[in-house]
């Protein structure tokens, strides 16, 4: 598995309203489940390729969406950034 950038957010409706502005800004974002070892937050999160983390965070932020967590994902392995 390649390595992703996962984005949690407190509720269900930041959470589409990230994907929207992520999509707007032509990212190739990617709505998953939250693996459930990871949070208790709205049970969806958004899936970023590493290399556009800082271009998904600037988008999110020019639209007023705060991100709750971030994690990278490789090969399973799950952490905290």
């Amino acid at each position: 598995m390649s390595e992703e950038i996962l984005l949690v957010f407190s509720s269900t409706r930041d959470a589409i309203a990230g994907e929207r502005a992520l999509l707007a800004a032509t990212l190739p974002v990617k709505v998953m489940p939250i693996p459930a070892d990871l949070s208790d937050q709205c049970g969806i999160c958004l899936r970023l390729p590493p290399e556009l983390l800082e271009a998904g965070q600037t988008a999110l932020w020019a639209a007023g969406i705060s991100i709750a967590e971030v994690y990278r994902r490789q090969n399973d392995i799950v952490t905290p950034l």
